[in-house]
């Protein structure tokens, strides 16, 4: 009878000692699982910071390749005497008026560069350089593209919306500097005989250009060379 009473006795002290044990079990699993929770958001949330980075780089970098072409734009025009767009004192933008004297004359280095811009610093090969034959700055990526996008067909007006909102803080800006003459080749197409490519001179224009997002949150330099014909 003893012993029946000692092995009820032992029998009731292991299943509370299984009680405990699962007790600390499941904690520890519980915190486990926390913990690897937390690291996946933590990840998650990682990943998305550097794909809007990525996105975000991507898109200033296009508007900095804007800037170039626009900048090639303007000497053109200015070469052909045509329309350039202009940017008024309240930030708007337009095209200029036509200017028919300048019609083949080369654009000089006759205007200041705002060497406090930060499109500017970022060119560390144009320090001490104040005479531009433009410095444009405060571009409005929307106003280039925004034909396009008004003539798209959005499923959706609220994203149409947060999408004009979005490319709102994107600016270009750009400065130009005449680097003097160059020369450059010039391909014919004759068939007469002894048809040969001709070396001319012409003047080099360096054009420095800048993607911008969200103020100076984010800034993309970028360079290029054009060599007008004359």
């Amino acid at each position: 009878m003893l012993a029946f009473i000692q092995g009820i006795s032992v029998h009731n002290k292991n299943k509370k000692n299984n009680k405990g044990f699962a007790l600390i079990l499941s904690i520890v699993l519980l915190l486990v699982m926390s913990l690897m929770g937390g690291s996946l958001v933590v990840v998650s949330s990682s990943d998305h910071r550097s794909n809007n980075f990525t996105d975000h780089n991507q898109q200033t970098f296009y508007v900095a390749e804007t800037a170039l072409l626009e900048g090639e734009k303007y000497l053109v025009n200015t070469y052909l005497g045509l329309n350039k767009r202009e940017i008024a004192a309240d930030g708007t933008e337009s095209l200029g008026a036509a200017v028919p004297s300048d019609k083949g004359k080369h654009p000089q280095n006759s205007n200041l560069a705002d060497t406090s811009s930060v499109c500017y610093k970022s060119f560390k090969n144009v320090i001490n350089l104040t005479d531009v034959v433009v410095h444009h700055q405060n571009g409005s990526f929307l106003n280039i593209i925004f034909p396009a996008l008004a003539n798209s067909d959005h499923s959706n007006a609220v994203d149409g919306d947060r999408e004009v909102e979005y490319l709102k803080k994107f600016k270009y800006e750009y400065f130009i500097v005449n680097i003097g003459q160059a020369d450059f080749n010039e391909s014919g197409s004759s068939i007469a005989a002894g048809s040969l490519d001709v070396i001319n001179a012409g003047t080099a224009y360096r054009i420095h250009g800048c993607g911008r997002y969200d103020g100076d949150a984010m800034i993309v330099p970028l360079e290029s060379l054009i060599v007008l014909p004359g």
